[in-house]
């Protein structure tokens, strides 16, 4: 398993019978401060500029953009299974599936997808590919344990977490990502204090991949059986958007990830 800088995409090479992948900013149609491939109908970008960047990054797997799902995300740790009956929700901006941080589905008739701007993507498959899921894990997601959610999800699904693979795709990393008290306590409650490192007295450096990876293993998941990209978001806005370090006006990328041979 490793993530790879494939033009406008990162790729997650998961499995040979899953497509995942993570956008960049590059490739797109948007104006700045969307420029160039933002995903986001919620941003003030054009919403004609946001369809033909969801459509290209369908496109880009050989799906149609009304294969897509997406929901309202909300920074907690709601999951939903997706079937073919929800295909097309949220595609474009219409009919999202409420309140949801997390997906997983045993279709093949449907791309999720999310929204990212520095938060955490965790992308999900199992050794055999029976399942695909997208998890959206910042801070508060993270410490939700919406990780721990989705594994005991799979497990009551019939995979367990030992056959379980994933992936933590492009986020701001623990060189950018300033955190205060409130923030820290958190992480230490739920984690650990591993992922923190001090700035100054009432300010810490967080590393959500380190949080992230920590509970997972926590849930069972191996090991060698998660892979992190090595990405900053916040260091790389050449390639990607940064809601903190582009001071709140930027653009999103997107996480999709689906089951092949449909």
């Amino acid at each position: 398993m490793e993530f790879r800088l494939e033009g406008s995409r990162i790729v997650f090479d998961a499995h040979p019978q899953v497509s995942a992948w993570f956008s960049t900013r590059r490739g797109g149609v948007s104006f700045p401060p969307f420029d160039t491939l933002n995903l986001s109908y919620g941003v003030g970008d054009l919403r004609p500029s946001v369809t033909e960047n969801r459509r290209r990054m369908l496109a880009s797997v050989g799906r149609p953009l009304d294969d897509l799902v997406m929901p309202a995300q909300v920074h907690k740790n709601h999951i939903e299974w997706v079937g073919s009956e929800q295909r097309g929700r949220g595609a474009r901006g219409r009919d999202p599936i409420p309140a949801t941080d997390g997906f997983l589905t045993q279709s093949r008739d449907v791309v999720l997808g999310l929204g990212f701007a520095d938060c955490v993507p965790i992308f999900v498959t199992d050794v055999e590919a029976r399942v695909v899921g997208l998890l959206h894990a910042g801070w508060r997601g993270t410490v939700a344990e919406i990780q721990r959610l989705a594994v005991e999800s799979l497990t009551e699904a019939g995979i367990p977490a030992r056959d379980v693979l994933i992936g933590i795709g492009p986020a701001i990393g623990p060189c950018c990502y300033e955190v205060d008290e409130p923030v820290r306590a958190a992480i230490v409650h739920t984690v650990d204090a591993s992922p923190l490192s001090p700035k100054d007295e009432t300010h810490w450096w967080l590393d959500l991949h380190r949080a992230n990876r920590i509970l997972l293993e926590r849930a069972g998941v191996l090991a060698e059986h998660i892979v992190e990209a090595p990405f900053c978001t916040g260091c790389r806005r050449d390639l990607f958007y940064s809601y903190r370090m582009e001071r709140q006006v930027t653009g999103r990328m997107g996480g999709y990830i689906c089951l092949q041979g449909r």
